[in-house]
């Protein structure tokens, strides 16, 4: 009887202190109620026996009771730590569609939203290599859209095998799951070459219209099928929607592309000595922003702003462009004004709402000489600072009706000379570092008229 107890005591205190200990580690980890109130009714268990043991009470009866107990609450953590994982599965798989929300609602160009959405999806299903394609309707013909970690040869394999599971996905547009390891299934070759044990396929499908599919494939991972393709179908679902925005940036682009090239030709025409200013400030102002690390949005703002300077010297009568002397007062009032004539003209256009104070302040001073408002030092927003040296640089490599042009080398002299007056010298010292071959070679992909 003695040697009964002690091996239930034993047991009991193996249990209760097991508990005990995954009690806390689950405490510093996301379950600090359950995990205490646990705890609670372990200590308790053990102090009242250590009372009973203590005024010498030791039956046999008790010491059964308290085993039992304690392996309930032993059960009951095996039962939480099951139900903590279904959570935890349940609580990544929102943040993954928080994470392609957040993506979709921040991304300005398509590659920043594709490959934000791309790594969202493959972190959530620790999948090796995934791949997404758009159906080309006209066609019929799938394009591979975005990748990762599969080859040029993989998917012309799989885009060529009108019977494979690819196309069988579009076709049947229905998920599929398929294993290496079912013997019901022959498994595909392209899919053994890239060492490929689990392959996930779901249509991509916008309110019954097809667009694509994406797959998924995992080496030596297994899946509850059931479960994952649940998840995958609804991560799909917002991957449509990341595409929908995506294309309706690309024709967005596509008009505005061509809005500001109607522009910017239409200045041109009535001051042929700036032809291809705008294009070479903009060139000029994405190299000198890359070195300052500006994200792709700003990239392509800034693309943007640099054909978009001067497009309110459209509103500059030709007498005053084309005037091969000095400016009277007079004329260099109405000159000044075509900063802001810039900022009216590109104000009702919603997608460029940022550049609109870049354009207005680009001839804007350091020293707080310049217009329209006399802004001085960082009162003057970065891309503006940035467009000003662009705009001088070019502006001195072309000839214009009162002067010649300059070579690089006197360009940037004079650029240096005005750094801390009319430039920012820190500007001033990073586009310095710009090889001379790099901007002669932007500088010659448009035309000058001499």
């Amino acid at each position: 009887k003695i040697y009964m107890n002690e091996i239930i005591t034993i047991s009991a205190l193996f249990f209760q202190i097991t508990a005990i200990g995954i009690s806390l580690y689950y405490y510093y980890k996301r379950m600090p109620n359950p995990a205490w109130i646990l705890v609670s009714i372990a200590l308790f268990v053990m102090a009242i026996r250590g009372l009973l043991n203590l005024f010498g009470f030791r039956l046999e009866a008790l010491e059964v009771l308290i085993l039992i107990i304690s392996i309930l609450i032993f059960l009951g953590f095996i039962f939480a730590k099951k139900i903590f994982k279904e959570v935890d599965k349940i609580l990544k798989y929102l943040k993954g569609l928080w994470e392609i929300d957040r993506v979709i609602i921040s991304g300005l160009t398509p590659k920043s939203i594709i490959n934000g959405v791309k790594k969202v999806i493959a972190d959530l299903f620790n999948c090796d290599a995934l791949g997404i394609y758009i159906l080309h309707k006209p066609d019929m013909k799938l394009i591979p859209y975005a990748n990762q970690n599969l080859n040029e040869e993989f998917h012309k394999e799989m885009i060529e095998n009108k019977d494979g599971l690819l196309w069988k996905v579009v076709k049947e547009k229905k998920s599929i799951f398929i294993e290496k390891s079912n013997k019901d299934f022959d498994f595909p070759n392209v899919l053994k070459k890239e060492n490929c044990s689990t392959f996930i396929g779901v249509p991509l499908i916008l309110k019954g219209d097809l667009l694509g599919a994406i797959i998924l494939l995992s080496n030596n991972k297994t899946y509850q099928t059931g479960e994952v393709k649940k998840y995958i179908e609804g991560i799909s679902r917002q991957l449509v929607i990341a595409i929908d925005k995506i294309q309706t940036i690309e024709k967005i682009k596509e008009i505005n592309i061509e809005s500001v090239f109607a522009l910017v030709q239409a200045i041109e025409m009535r001051d042929p000595y700036t032809k291809g200013h705008s294009l070479q400030v903009s060139n000029l102002a994405v190299e000198l922003a890359k070195k300052f690390e500006c994200s792709e949005r700003e990239l392509e703002l800034i693309k943007f702003a640099g054909l978009l300077h001067d497009v309110g010297k459209i509103a500059v009568p030709e007498n005053i462009l084309n005037k091969p002397s000095s400016l009277s007062e007079y004329e260099w009032i109405i000159m000044k004004k075509h900063p802001i004539f810039s900022y009216e003209i590109i104000k009702p256009i919603k997608g460029l709402l940022e550049i609109e104070k870049w354009i207005l302040y680009h001839h804007e001073k350091w020293d707080g000489s310049g217009y329209p408002e006399g802004l001085k030092g960082s009162e003057i927003p970065f891309f503006s600072r940035i467009l000003a040296v662009c705009d001088t640089y070019s502006a001195m490599l072309s000839n214009r009706p009162y002067r010649k042009k300059l070579t690089d080398e006197e360009a940037r002299e004079e650029i240096k000379r005005y750094a801390g007056k009319q430039f920012d010298p820190e500007i001033v010292e990073v586009f310095l570092t710009l090889p001379k071959e790099s901007l002669i070679k932007l500088i010659e992909k448009t035309v000058d008229p001499s």
